[in-house]
């Protein structure tokens, strides 16, 4: 009889320890894949990355289909980037991205509530080089000053620009258009992005000046900039 019940206790032992185990494996298991993600950053991951980057190393236009959205939340204005995802036909790039024809395609349009999950996902999304509350609306002086170098430094041989023109703008198409830029990006990216293009966009081609002008004359231009519509 003693034999027996050793063996019953054994048995229970063996069961429990057994239930245990299995316990602790679903539990692991579950922390292991983490809470389901929310309906924006399953939207960015699925669909977005398809074309753009939300991490990694900066990295050269060439390599990539679309831009980077690596630093989206010091990037883009909120309210802009819902309202553009539902309807996205201005176009950041009038002669496609890199220049290749295929990368000149509509962009997806998502209904409202995707494109309000996915702009709260990507305002997450920021780079700690990009400091905030930097930039400020220009002064008179500024503003002249910072209108004078973009004139000098042939900023709109490249960019859209505003022009009292028939179509509004003038300028070149050879990179990203800036009309309608303060509506669109945070002044504080803008102004870190001109202080050198290259920390974010290596090999870009983006017109640096050598000698590179003074941080106040870049402030100026950006300054400037933050004027268009």
């Amino acid at each position: 009889m003693a034999q027996n019940r050793l063996r019953r206790v054994s048995s229970a032992v063996i069961v429990l320890g057994f239930v245990a185990s299995m316990t602790a494996v679903l539990v692991l298991g579950v922390v292991g894949r983490g809470t389901a993600a929310n309906p924006g950053e399953q939207l960015v991951k699925t669909t977005c990355v398809q074309c753009h980057r939300i991490e990694g190393a900066p990295a050269a236009r060439k390599t990539k289909k679309a831009p980077d959205l690596i630093w989206a939340g010091n990037k883009y204005q909120q309210d802009w980037l819902i309202a553009w995802l539902q309807n996205p036909d201005f176009k950041h790039y009038p002669v496609g991205y890199d220049f290749q024809p295929k990368r000149k395609k509509r962009h997806l349009a998502l209904p409202a509530d995707q494109a309000k999950a996915a702009a709260e996902f990507l305002a997450k999304r920021k780079d700690a080089r990009i400091p905030e509350g930097v930039m400020k609306a220009g002064t008179p002086e500024q503003l002249a000053r910072g209108a004078q170098l973009y004139r000098e430094h042939g900023c709109q041989n490249c960019h859209f620009t505003p022009a009292k023109t028939s179509k509004g703008y003038a300028g070149g198409t050879s990179s990203t258009s800036f009309l309608k830029i303060t509506e669109r990006l945070n002044a504080d990216w803008v102004y870190r992005f001109n202080l050198n293009p290259n920390d974010f966009v290596p090999n870009s081609g983006a017109y640096i000046p050598n000698p590179p002008l003074p941080d106040e004359d870049i402030y100026a231009i950006t300054a400037y900039m933050m004027t268009f519509k």
